[in-house]
């Protein structure tokens, strides 16, 4: 019964979000203002959606936020690593074409301010960075999960540098790696044993994971954001590799 009734909310939140979002990105004209009203909003109806998951977020260091047009660079294991994100504050995430043309999920992501990319096709890596470097210099925080997919959080896997060249594009922007671990599932430490109840990954669906979702009572996550990167005196490949190792460490630190 429970889970019936945080199913109802979660339907409820889709709905009003779906409204709001159409709307507002009616009334915003440009496509800059429609993908700002699109993070706004996404935000605010984000940190509605963690208490009716029971999803308790904790941030640290979030004042490294407090002025926008960063890169933020982060290990992925959900979706609701995004919802995660969003709340805390309004951003632009980058993720894959398929999840575009994933049915629903693409259609709230596209709502939500999301940018595309094709990261299959070498060809059009160029063109990607240089959009990104625009939503950068437009003033977006852009969130980058640079693994390349989600994992079920037993490990963290190497960082694709490509995309990482829209940071050199716009001169001096600021990199900040940020770690996401769910600490606890229902009070219990989070493990191999339950860690599917949230982490969504290879080809499971989003239906079934998110009815098993809506079966927990509280999940306790922490945010880490780090002291953010200078591109201007640093090469993708560099950054990337002190992103990883900083994300690495605090991911598996033990409290």
């Amino acid at each position: 019964m429970k889970r019936l009734t945080k199913l109802s909310a979660t339907i409820f939140l889709f709905g009003l979000f779906i409204i709001g979002a159409v709307i507002l990105r009616f009334y915003a004209v440009t496509d800059v203002n429609k993908r700002r009203v699109g993070a706004w909003y996404a935000t605010k109806m984000c940190r509605l959606a963690i208490k009716v998951f029971g999803l308790e977020v904790t941030s640290i260091n979030e004042a490294y936020l407090s002025t926008t047009g960063k890169l933020i660079l982060s290990n992925h294991m959900s979706y609701l690593d995004i919802i995660t994100y969003a709340s805390i504050k309004p951003s632009i995430f980058i993720s894959s074409v398929e999840i575009e043309k994933t049915p629903f999920l693409g259609f709230i992501a596209k709502l939500g301010g999301t940018y595309f990319v094709e990261r299959r096709n070498p060809k059009l890596i160029k063109l990607e960075i240089g959009k990104m470097s625009e939503l950068i210099e437009q003033g977006f925080n852009v969130v980058l999960f640079p693994e390349g997919t989600s994992t079920n959080g037993s490990k963290v896997l190497p960082f694709r540098s490509s995309l990482l060249a829209s940071a050199s594009v716009s001169t001096g922007v600021e990199v900040i790696p940020a770690c996401i671990k769910y600490l606890t599932i229902d009070n219990e430490p989070f493990s191999s044993i339950n860690c599917d109840y949230v982490c969504w990954y290879d080809d499971m669906s989003f239906a079934p994971h998110l009815w098993n979702f809506l079966s927990t009572d509280k999940v306790e996550s922490k945010t880490t954001f780090f002291k953010p990167i200078n591109s201007a005196s640093s090469d993708r490949k560099t950054i990337s590799n002190k992103a990883y190792e900083l994300i690495s460490a605090e991911y598996f630190h033990v409290a």
